[in-house]
């Protein structure tokens, strides 16, 4: 740990921490573009980039609990759960689907006519 973080975690640093909203939203954000890409193949990825984001938001919510925090970023860090809430949601959603899909057998016809189609170009 660098001197500054070590001022700061003590409470002798000069700038007075701020909720990690920017990294949730951007591991959020990230995480379902992927989730929802995955589902040519596998959303686990993305899904685990929102755990990620959730596992942040969390944290930051037992900052603003311990007092690490200001009492006035409870709001930005509640509405930040939220969003995180709903990309939990979204993500399993999106599990739901990828599992009918597979157990429908659209990915062996999907994988088969794109296997088959690349071997007919490659054969030219």
């Amino acid at each position: 740990m660098s001197d500054r973080q070590l001022d700061e975690l003590f409470g002798e640093g000069e700038g007075t921490p701020v909720p990690r909203t920017g990294r949730v939203n951007l591991l959020l954000a990230v995480g379902l573009v992927l989730a929802a890409a995955g589902l040519a193949c596998s959303s686990a990825p993305g899904g685990l980039l929102v755990l990620a984001a959730y596992a942040v938001s969390e944290t930051d919510a037992r900052r603003v609990e311990n007092g690490y925090l200001p009492a006035d970023a409870a709001a930005t860090v509640k509405r930040t759960q939220q969003h995180v809430f709903a990309g939990i949601v979204v993500v399993l959603a999106l599990f739901a689907v990828q599992a009918a899909l597979l157990c429908g057998g659209v990915y062996d016809v999907l994988w088969g006519e794109l296997l088959m189609w690349v071997g007919e170009r490659s054969g030219r």
